[in-house]
């Protein structure tokens, strides 16, 4: 059927792309003239072009004349595939930044930059972030060989959790990677001998070097105030690849130190560092380890790390695939939903992460789970700040509506919309879409002893912020007074009007007293009173 297809998607002026595995297509005949072209990618795109192509997508195309400028010598991009180009730019963009922040200046790439431009500094910082370090990190990681002055090659056990440590914080005050590196040694330590933790004693460290000189050693910098400085991103990227590659027995170790620190350590160089190791060769399964329930890693770091593996271009899928799944579990529900909240908070969210998210989010929230209703109505309030976020939430308004759950992500979204900032609320306004029924959902809020407290609030902010207009706050009272005569609202209705006992109409009229003379048959405003006092 696809010669068929394509002939429909021609008169659309659109075209559809599949990448199929070789094996899959052999002995496939495709007719002359069917509307289908088939090209074998038999090896990757030259790496060179890969990259440039990367820098520009990247908003950053004044780094294509430092890649011409790298020292051949030092750095060769021959023989990268695909993944390993896009991480090359990456790569480049990371030494820009750095070069940046180092030296505090502010050089534009938004356009190409000219050779008599270039930047001498920033040109020696992208070849080093482009060295591969594999021969000097195969004398720090190998035998032990004492050399001419009777020094030592190779890094012993406490020196390699230094420099892995420095590797993963590049600055940061010197207590701080002191303990880091205290710390994976004593994972490193409790795996050897069995749990009983350290087999060195406290002399023995005492009789080695001191913390600084092993810092110097491992090619950092401290500075007069103790302050450890390892400039040299492209070399502790380097370092973490070559344990994790080389040292296959290290990698659970190295994910319980990654995830074994307070709630500041789930900063951008610990999760950089996790997305750059375990997504590297295009597998998910860590991911899937460090989303374990029984894994003990903080929401905060997991969230983080979803976020950026979600936005891999070779791995992106799966983790949606996976949130979409750990959405319906308890354990794992606000993390779904703390992750999806970040992506669409993201500046250049695209549409479609932004409609992978807010599935998720609907899938969370509608599993009843309390905290991830809860978290999942923080996320749409702030989709409903803007035009695309409403959007959003009108979706899943209608889905509710006609599905007629009770309670779910529909309510929340409609919640989310009752906080739309403006004086007269937009929910009752012309601007709201014909297909969706506002007095139904207020109602059904209203009716709802869950939902009743969180629409109170909302109805009562809608009030507070229109007394000031008699013209407005009357419009909003009309709108709202066919809604508060429904059926099974009447508790809701006074809890709502005990609420308004201190809002008053352009300094004059107390708008509990009108609800109440409106809502309230005369005849019977004796039998029933309203309660002054809500406690």
């Amino acid at each position: 059927m696809l010669e068929e297809h394509a002939g429909l998607l021609e008169k659309l002026g659109s075209y559809l792309i599949l990448n199929v595995a070789k094996d899959l297509w052999t002995d496939h005949y495709i007719p002359v003239q069917s509307g289908i072209h088939v090209l074998h990618l038999n090896e990757p795109p030259p790496a060179q072009s890969a990259v440039k192509a990367r820098l520009r997508a990247r908003k950053a195309p004044g780094l294509v004349a430092y890649l011409h400028s790298v020292d051949k010598t030092k750095a060769s991009l021959n023989r990268l595939d695909a993944v390993e180009a896009a991480r090359t730019a990456d790569s480049i963009m990371l030494a820009w930044r750095e070069h940046e922040r180092l030296t505090d200046t502010s050089l534009p790439m938004d356009v190409p930059s000219s050779w008599s431009a270039l930047d001498a500094g920033l040109a020696e910082r992208i070849t080093s972030a482009l060295s591969d370090w594999r021969d000097k990190l195969d004398i720090l990681f190998g035998e032990t060989v004492s050399v001419h002055g009777g020094k030592d090659t190779s890094l012993p056990l406490e020196d390699r959790c230094l420099l892995l440590a420095l590797a993963v914080r590049q600055s940061a005050p010197m207590p701080e990677v002191s303990k880091a590196a205290r710390d994976l040694q004593q994972i490193i330590s409790v795996d050897a001998v069995g749990g009983r933790g350290f087999t060195s004693t406290a002399s023995t460290a005492f009789a080695g070097r001191g913390l600084r000189r092993r810092v110097v050693d491992a090619g950092a910098g401290v500075g007069s105030h103790d302050e450890v400085v390892f400039d040299q991103p492209g070399y502790g990227r380097a370092v973490l690849t070559y344990v994790w590659d080389n040292y296959e027995v290290m990698r659970e170790p190295l994910l319980k130190w990654f995830t074994s620190g307070d709630g500041s350590e789930a900063n951008e160089h610990v999760v950089d560092a996790i997305a750059a190791l375990t997504l590297r060769h295009g597998n998910i399964g860590h991911l899937v380890q460090l989303g374990s329930p029984t894994y003990p890693v903080k929401k905060e770091l997991l969230s983080a790390l979803l976020v950026q593996s979600v936005q891999d271009e070779h791995v992106g899928r799966q983790v949606w695939s996976i949130l979409y799944g750990w959405a319906s579990v308890k354990e794992r529900a606000t993390t779904v939903v703390a992750t999806c909240r970040q992506v669409l908070s993201t500046p250049d969210v695209t549409s479609s992460q932004a409609r992978m998210a807010m599935v998720r989010l609907r899938r969370a929230a509608n599993r009843g789970h309390e905290s991830a209703w809860s978290e999942a109505l923080k996320a749409f309030a702030e989709q409903a700040q803007h035009p695309a976020g409403m959007a959003r939430l009108i979706t899943e308004v209608r889905t509710w509506q006609q599905s007629g759950r009770s309670r779910g992500a529909g309510t929340a979204a409609f919640l989310a919309l009752m906080s739309v900032p403006g004086t007269t609320p937009w929910l009752l306004s012309d601007e709201v879409p014909s297909e969706v029924d506002v007095k139904q959902a207020l109602q059904d809020l209203l009716g709802d002893i869950d939902t009743a407290p969180d629409a109170i609030n909302r109805l009562t902010t809608w009030i507070r912020q229109s007394a000031t207009d008699p013209d407005t706050y009357a419009r909003v009272r009309d709108g709202l007074l066919p809604v508060l005569r429904g059926q099974k609202i009447f508790k809701a209705s006074v809890s709502l009007m005990q609420a308004l006992e201190h809002v008053s109409v352009d300094g004059e009229t107390n708008a509990a007293n009108d609800f109440w003379n409106r809502l309230v048959d005369p005849r019977v405003r004796t039998v029933i009173q309203l309660n002054r006092d809500p406690a």
